[in-house]
């Protein structure tokens, strides 16, 4: 049951991690070109973490309701 409970975690952290780093890459690039634009990569920071913690939650959860 744990092991059932953290594979949302797990998958969702690794496809997180692997999204994360390509958009923090993508938001240095705007940076460099117009560095008045930098909000933006922040906010597509945001939006890709946000995936990692509805995942922590959902294990969260899953473990708490088990």
């Amino acid at each position: 049951m744990y092991f059932a409970a953290c594979l949302p975690m797990a998958l969702g952290g690794l496809l997180s991690a692997i999204a994360q780093g390509r958009v923090a890459a993508g938001s240095i690039n705007i940076l460099a070109k117009k560095p008045d634009d930098w909000s933006k990569g922040l906010i597509l920071c945001g939006i890709v973490e946000f995936y990692a913690i509805l995942s922590l939650l959902a294990s969260m959860l899953m473990l708490l309701f088990m």
